[in-house]
């Protein structure tokens, strides 16, 4: 029953059935567009891909390594601009985001870690690396890219309307990333298979929210073929 209905007519079955069909179905009218779109490589940093570095490791990052590899090289053939975020602190951590810097929440007590400082340099999986000629690289205080960034600066100056999510975590950094996206008026797509987190359960409720309320949600198979003209998610004669 998601038929067009008049004030008074609205029931709870009516509500949560609308909820549900879009959480699991609902699809952004976002078109791809490749020449006014941009690639965020949202904190695909050793800290996060390399089993040797823990408590931060987060293994399904490290598995889709090859899948954002690939949709890297797509863009790079493409011209698409590539942006990559990553976290790096001062020793005495005075630019991190004082939520973190105090530890405000249970995500950030590292209490039972005794390894070197993280966070320290640019640490992006080798896998990954950046060109550092055309790629852009740009370090952040907290979750999302755009605060205390010159993100959206860089966007709007590449004359970008689209931006393509991928990287790690899917319910924190990229999500974030993905929301202020939405609230800065550009078009989201977020990558279902090229965001990881460390929870599948937690893994599929962002990708619903995001997909009800913020970004068109697609595979990396089908970015690739919207950025290549094809398929219902490119934009025609573009």
């Amino acid at each position: 029953m998601l038929d067009k209905l008049k004030p008074g007519q609205f029931t709870v079955d009516y509500i949560l059935k609308k909820a549900k069909t879009q959480y699991e179905n609902g699809e952004a009218t976002i078109k791809i567009n490749p020449k006014k779109t941009a690639l965020i490589v949202i904190d695909m940093v050793e800290e996060f891909t390399n089993p040797k570095l823990t408590p931060s490791w987060i293994p399904d990052a490290t598995a889709q390594i090859p899948k954002i590899k690939e949709l890297l090289d797509l863009s790079r053939s493409l011209r698409v601009p590539i942006i990559y975020t990553y976290f790096e602190f001062r020793p005495d951590y005075l630019d991190m985001s004082p939520a973190w810097r105090e530890a405000w929440t249970p995500l950030d007590k590292f209490d039972d870690y005794e390894g070197p400082p993280l966070f320290q340099k640019e640490s992006i999986d080798p896998a990954l690396k950046p060109n550092y000629d055309t790629d852009i690289v740009i370090k952040k205080p907290c979750y999302g890219a755009f605060t205390g960034t010159g993100l959206d600066y860089v966007l709007k100056n590449l004359k970008i309307d689209t931006v393509i999510i991928c990287g790690t975590m899917t319910n924190y950094c990229c999500g974030t990333t993905a929301r202020e996206a939405h609230a800065h008026g550009y078009k989201v797509v977020f990558g279902s298979d090229i965001n990881a987190t460390d929870d599948s359960e937690i893994q599929k409720a962002e990708l619903k929210t995001l997909r009800r309320g913020f970004a068109l949600v697609l595979t990396k198979d089908q970015i690739e073929e919207a950025l290549q003209g094809k398929g219902a998610f490119a934009e025609k004669d573009s």
